[in-house]
């Protein structure tokens, strides 16, 4: 962490009458705008004394602007006329000695109110009795300070605002290796009773009144409506974004935020997509300095969905199969602190777009046609017709004719599809998969380039419920059955020899590379020495235990990939006969 240096030590013994002699030795964050506007900086006539990031002692941050009309909030919120009033240095401290405030909230899931959660057992049996028992903390949770403060110029014009997000004491020191992510925004865009995007609110209230005698199973039995379920940009919030890498701010952007997910987002902490738009600030794109590709227009903070308890299963697929023929997402472990509080172990993560695709396989954004859960979407038009044409022709040619499947290979990167049906399949993907979870994309025209060749080609995501679970009998399940019927393209294409012999080689290729046991069990285990710390905290904040929990779901990770190793030549024997 970082020690004040001596000018700004000077700032805290000195009085107030005296604090202009700081002016010439501070405004270090005036020095080094971390704002972006696409590929340039730009420099706020609005600063701190110190820059936000890491502190090992308190002191004092200066607000410096043109003018001495200067206010500021602690608390998140848009600063204005009606917030404190600016007089001088502002006395930063480890806040964690303040009261918990957002995390008292019980408004954010169903699965803190008893009752709410039994019932929600009773009408969900994907959830059943693991649904998670949420506590509000019993203790003062980490938190930094949130300094947000705006100048009013001689017109009285209000000018843009600094904000800062600055971790003091040992609480915050290198206890674990990942990054902080700060999120920021009006605490009325988060939780406000009608539109906040984070808490259940007034939608989640309108549902229940809605519910009769006649009406309740059919209502109960879906996912309930809430503030948070909803999507669309009408539910997208201006946030602040600040990232921090060993107690050095990498990024300090505005964005917008949304919920992410679908049954994920009755779990708290909640996945955002973080939305970088020229109406915000200028900006067009995110700028990150981290292993996530630079550069994105949208990027995720991930919670784990589904996977709860040991928030492991997508990460560790995704750089599992990070060399097969489909993409992958890249994961980086983090902590999120929404408005100061601490609020969960999280990945930042990219998210499958038109960007995506152009920066992974370098094929023209205006070019790509990406389609999920066969569903229209926001397509442009033509490209959901071109994706059903040419997948009716897979479904239902006679792929006994050399021609046909040859066609069949011009529309579907074939090693590609094998490698992904094979993967999803070795671990065991069920119910939410494939009818729905899955995604492909390729070029509406052909250019230049490896991947221009306007091939569909498929894309990994939400591998966190419905698979690698021990405890469901995942293991001996056969995935090869409950995947044939709902999936006519893979099905037609088993009655290619060709396309049969492949597939099988490939499942039993992943067997002994991929997917041998211990050399999974070893990503696991590195998985749960860089999450142990993080996760530990994450266990306290949410349920109020310690993480025996996390380290028994790992255990049971490495038992689901030695059994399915085992049932694999099994489950072939029993589908296609002694090989």
């Amino acid at each position: 962490m970082k020690k004040i240096t001596e000018n700004k030590l000077l700032i805290m013994l000195i009085p107030l009458s005296l604090i202009l002699l700081a002016v010439c030795t501070a405004g270090l964050y005036g020095k080094k705008s971390a704002e972006y506007v696409d590929d340039g900086r730009y420099y706020g006539d609005i600063r701190f004394s110190v820059s936000p990031g890491y502190y090992d002692t308190p002191f004092y941050l200066s607000i410096y602007a043109p003018t001495d009309e200067i206010y500021y909030t602690l608390d998140g919120s848009d600063p204005d006329r009606s917030s404190m009033r600016y007089t001088g240095p502002i006395y930063i401290y480890d806040a964690t000695e303040d009261p918990n405030r957002l995390s008292m909230r019980t408004d954010v899931s169903a699965f803190y109110d008893e009752s709410t959660r039994e019932l929600y057992r009773d009408t969900h049996w994907a959830v059943g009795d693991d649904a998670p028992v949420y506590v509000s903390p019993g203790y003062n949770i980490d938190k930094c300070t949130v300094v947000r403060a705006v100048y009013y110029d001689r017109d009285g014009n209000e000018k843009g605002i600094a904000t800062g997000s600055f971790f003091v004491g040992d609480g915050n020191d290198g206890e674990n290796a990942v990054k902080k992510i700060s999120v920021i925004a009006d605490p009325s865009e988060l939780f406000d009773y009608e539109r906040g995007i984070y808490v259940s609110g007034k939608l989640r209230d309108d549902f229940f009144a809605s519910i009769t005698d006649e009406n309740r199973e059919e209502m109960l039995d879906s996912h309930w409506p809430a503030n948070y379920t909803q999507k669309g940009r009408d539910w997208e919030r201006r946030a602040f974004i600040q990232i921090f890498d060993d107690g050095e701010m990498t990024l300090s952007q505005q964005a917008g935020i949304r919920i992410k997910g679908e049954g994920s987002r009755e779990y708290c902490p909640k996945s955002l997509n973080l939305y970088a738009r020229r109406e915000y600030d200028g900006n067009t794109v995110i700028h990150t300095e981290s292993n996530i590709r630079d550069c994105h227009d949208v990027l995720t903070l991930y919670a784990g969905g589904e996977d709860i308890f040991l928030k492991m299963k997508d990460p560790l697929m995704a750089e599992l199969c990070s060399d097969m023929g489909f993409a992958t997402l890249d994961f980086e472990p983090c902590e999120a602190y929404i408005n100061g509080e601490y609020w969960g172990c999280y990945f930042l993560s990219d998210k499958y777009d038109e960007k995506y695709v152009e920066k992974k396989y370098g094929v023209d954004d205006d070019n790509v046609m990406i389609i999920k859960n066969n569903d229209p979407g926001e397509s442009m038009p033509g490209d959901f017709e071109q994706y059903m044409e040419d997948m009716e022709f897979i479904s239902t040619a006679d792929m006994t004719s050399e021609e046909n499947y040859g066609k069949a290979c011009e529309l579907l990167d074939m090693d590609g599809f094998i490698d992904y049906m094979a993967a999803e399949i070795y671990i065991a993907r069920w119910s939410d998969w494939p009818t729905g979870n899955i995604a492909l994309w390729r070029s509406r025209e052909k250019e230049q380039g490896e991947y221009g060749d306007c091939r569909w080609r498929f894309m990994l995501y939400d591998v966190n419920w419905g698979g690698l679970t021990y405890d469901q009998g995942d293991a001996t399940r056969d995935t090869i059955v409950s995947t044939r019927e709902p999936s006519p393209v893979f099905d037609n294409l088993f009655n290619n020899p060709e396309f049969k012999e492949t597939f099988i080689n490939r499942l039993m290729s992943m067997r002994d590379n991929e997917f041998a046991p211990d050399m999974v069990a070893e990503r696991i285990d590195g998985y749960v020495s860089v999450m142990e710390a993080p996760m530990k905290k994450y266990y306290r904040r949410f349920f109020g235990t310690d993480a025996a929990r996390f380290y028994e779901e790992a255990e049971k990770l490495k038992l689901f990939f030695r059994e399915r190793y085992d049932y694999i030549p099994v489950m072939i024997e029993d589908n296609f006969g002694k090989q």
